[in-house]
């Protein structure tokens, strides 16, 4: 088929010009559709990859090049297409397997060499199991269907794995095509309990892949609402503290909201793009709760549990052997959902199988250790409020060194990278404020106060927070002084602008020439609340400078200082504000620009109070009073 008259030199040349043609899809390719093509069909044209002019035309869509190509092919009855492979060892059906579109082209494929079907890539990978790689629902359903047609179930069942055990389950979760996997998993129930290399099962992976959960945040009712619905019941004095958070939550929830408006009204807006999300979200919840029912490596962690038990308190040196071992093939899938803070995955687990709850870990932990341990205190509400009954038992659970539930506030945190961020005063006090919610919690359910190291919980978060405590220390104090500093700088202008009032006094009585004018008075009591307000944060300051900073008061009393402090001298500042706006007004002229005056000598208090919000990141993400 090949001009034979060519010289390796002219045969380079055509060989590049086909490849600048393919790549440009311009009219050279149509030349390419005449009875004698320039080159043979599986003649390579691409020195690096070693792809075929049959690879490169699939690559790119050129549909009728490729049926032309294929006709060529199949009169050459020496040609054999599962031979032809690019240093990927992908064959054309490989190729064609990456796109729906290309449905037709991999059936014309398949009557010229079935063989296709069954052949594996360089990674062990079938013609199906690409479809899937890519999420190609139509493809895979199509390779499936001429799978069960021209094969036994066997060998069917076998072109579904790569050879390193890589089901089409596992690696259509691993990319988010949750549709795809939602239909393998109804299709192919036996490969919900299939084991990856690695030991992994299909529900182990979605468990360790939380930011496939974060397009759920906008189906449930905002947390705000959760949390007034939950303030109206609580006592009075408690309802300021929860307001400021409802608030905070409120702000959040806009900001979802107007991510969603902007979307909408974005110009590279696709409605295709839309219908897939929401495509992809239904099936998301459909695939968790078809995996949980069926996938049984809760069950199976359970019973090595038990085994590991057995022989920890028969040879207790492997309790530390056991500790440098963190396979995550190894964890319950409740604990690996745990770990990545799905609590869509842990509570459909508990609701399937409450006996999960039972599950430790081989360091002895429950459910409530792990998500203390990394901070999910949703997944710790979430258990102990909706599974009160079952979750009882675990509160009064410890560990393989006796560490009770209020010991692991203490533990090293883990997944605490955004906390970095935050003031050290703000970190302590949300430490804190988790210590005194898990102590409510189970403070009827402790029967042990020492663990293996003879130390209380308390005595254990205090050592173990010694340094943060240092810092919080250090960080309030430098913060405290520069408020008072700022505080007392304030107080003395607007000592001073009370004796020097807009317009002078009247020499002869001493009374100011304009205490008849409104805007006066709107002066004298703005420079009054100044000076007040000013006074009364550097009281408050002193009190926090003369603190002895014990690690409790960074709780309540240090920080409820500190914010009134702030609170305080935020406020005399707009009243300065204020007041330099009444004295502008005062001392201009009453003509046509008076709203001018208005408007530009008031504009620094609205301007203040936008820009400023004064430690909003202080409210922590958990409600200490639940």
């Amino acid at each position: 088929m090949a001009n034979t008259n060519l010289t390796d030199q002219e045969r380079r040349i055509r060989i590049d010009e086909l490849y600048k043609a393919l790549t440009e899809k311009n009219e050279y390719v149509g030349q390419v559709l005449g009875s004698v093509p320039p080159e043979h069909p599986l003649k390579k044209i691409s020195y690096i990859y070693d792809n075929t002019f049959l690879h490169m035309a699939i690559r790119f869509k050129e549909k009728d090049l490729v049926y032309e190509l294929l006709k060529l092919a199949k009169e050459d009855n020496r040609t054999v297409l599962s031979n032809e492979r690019n240093n990927e060892g992908n064959t054309v059906l490989h190729e064609v397997a990456t796109s729906d579109t290309m449905k037709y082209v991999a059936k014309k494929m398949l009557e010229i060499d079935q063989q296709l079907l069954f052949e594996r890539n360089n990674l062990g990978e079938t013609p199906i199991f690409c479809a899937a790689r890519y999420g190609q629902i139509e493809m895979f359903w199509f390779l499936a269907e001429q799978l069960k047609q021209r094969a036994n179930p066997e060998v069917a069942e076998s072109c579904l794995k790569r050879t390193d055990r890589t089901t089409v389950l596992h690696i259509s979760i691993f990319n988010e095509c949750f549709g795809l996997a939602y239909f393998i998993a109804k299709g192919y129930p036996d490969l919900i309990k299939e084991r990856d290399q690695d030991s992994m099962t299909a529900l182990q992976y979605m468990a360790c892949n939380p930011n496939a959960f974060e397009m759920q945040k906008m189906k449930k009712r905002p947390e705000f609402m959760e949390a007034f619905i939950k303030s109206e019941k609580r006592p009075a004095e408690k309802r300021a503290e929860f307001m400021e958070n409802i608030i905070n939550q409120l702000q959040e929830f806009i900001d979802e909201i107007s991510e969603v408006i902007q979307d909408l009204i974005n110009p590279d807006w696709s409605l295709k793009e839309t219908v897939k999300k929401r495509y992809e979200r239904y099936f998301l919840n459909e695939l968790v709760r078809l995996l949980v029912k069926y996938d049984t490596s809760w069950d199976a962690s359970i019973n090595s549990s038990i085994d590991v038990q057995n022989q920890v308190e028969k040879a207790p040196e492997l309790s530390q052997a056991l500790e440098h071992t963190e396979k995550k093939s190894d964890e319950d899938p409740l604990f690996l959902a745990t770990i990545s803070n799905i609590p869509e995955i842990v509570e459909e687990i508990i609701i399937n199988h409450p006996q999960a709850l039972e599950y430790t870990n081989k360091e002895g932990m429950n459910i409530l250790h792990v998500a203390i341990l990394y901070c999910h205190i949703d997944i710790f509400d979430m258990v102990t409020e909706k599974f009160e009954a079952l979750s009882k038992m675990l509160l009064s659970a410890t560990d393989n060194k006796e560490n009770s539930l209020l010991h692991m506030v203490g533990q090293k945190r883990k997944g605490q990278v955004s906390e970095k961020i935050q003031s050290p005063t703000l970190q302590l006090r949300k430490e804190l404020l988790l210590f005194e919610k898990v102590k409510k919690a189970c403070q009827k359910c402790l029967i042990k106060p020492l663990n293996k190291e003879n130390k209380t919980a308390e005595e254990l978060f205090a050592t173990r927070n010694e340094q943060l405590h240092k810092e919080a220390k250090e960080w309030l104090m430098r913060t405290t002084e520069n408020c008072t500093i700022l505080s007392v700088f304030i107080a003395t202008v607007a000592f001073a602008a009370a004796y020097t009032v807009p317009g002078g006094p009247d020499q002869s009585t001493g009374i100011p020439i304009l205490n008849c004018k409104p805007f006066f008075v709107v002066f004298i009591l703005a420079d009054v609340f100044s000076l007040t307000l000013a006074l009364t944060s550097v009281g408050i300051f002193l009190s926090i400078l003369t603190s002895s900073f014990p690690l409790e008061h960074f709780e309540k009393y240090l920080f409820k200082k500190l914010i009134q402090g702030i609170i305080c001298m935020i406020l005399s500042v707009s009243m300065m504000a204020v007041a330099f706006g009444a004295t502008i007004i005062l001392i201009m002229k009453h003509n046509w620009k008076e709203a001018i005056w208005h408007v530009v000598a008031f504009l620094p208090v609205p301007i203040f109070f936008l820009s400023y919000s004064p430690l909003r990141s202080a409210v922590p993400t958990f409600h200490p009073g639940n």
